[in-house]
C-alpha cells in the first residue's frame, strides 16, 4: 500500500502540466471527499434516498 505522500505525488503526476494551482488542490480535495465517503460507506454510515429527500423538503420551508 502506497503512503498518502506517494498518492498525493501520483494525483499531481496525473494532472496536465498546464494546471492551475487551483485545479491541482481542488482534484486532490476531490480526491479526499471521495475517499472520506467510501470510508463512510464502508462503515455503513450511509443515508437513505428518501431520508435525504425528506431532510431536503425541511430545509426549503
Amino acid at each position: 500500500m502506497s503512503t498518502v505522500k506517494e498518492e498525493l505525488a501520483r494525483l499531481i503526476q496525473g494532472q496536465p502540466d498546464d494546471s492551475t494551482h487551483e485545479e491541482i488542490v481542488r482534484e486532490l480535495a476531490f480526491n479526499l471527499m471521495i475517499e472520506r465517503g467510501l470510508t463512510d460507506s464502508d462503515a455503513k454510515r450511509v443515508v437513505s434516498n428518501e431520508d435525504m429527500q425528506r431532510r431536503i423538503r425541511a430545509w426549503q420551508r
